[in-house]
């Protein structure tokens, strides 16, 4: 599942677990699903945003973004 996807899937469930006829075996359940798409979604984030830039401070005081492709 991509990450664009997953965000999808997150929003579907809070609107199901916002939902007023909702069973609390189905709320769980949806509840668990999204926990484990909001965890797959932040490392996918993290690991992309590690691999792009990498902040670094100059000698004088001011900040570089460094492309770690390089």
């Amino acid at each position: 599942m991509s990450f664009e996807q997953r965000l999808r899937r997150l929003e579907e469930i809070v609107g199901g677990l916002e939902s007023e006829d909702i069973d609390l075996g189905r709320a769980l359940a949806l509840f668990e699903e999204g926990v484990s798409c909001l965890r797959s979604a932040t490392e996918e984030l993290s690991s992309v945003e590690a691999r792009v830039k990498r902040l670094v401070e100059r000698a004088d005081g001011t900040f570089e973004v460094i492309d770690l492709r390089e």
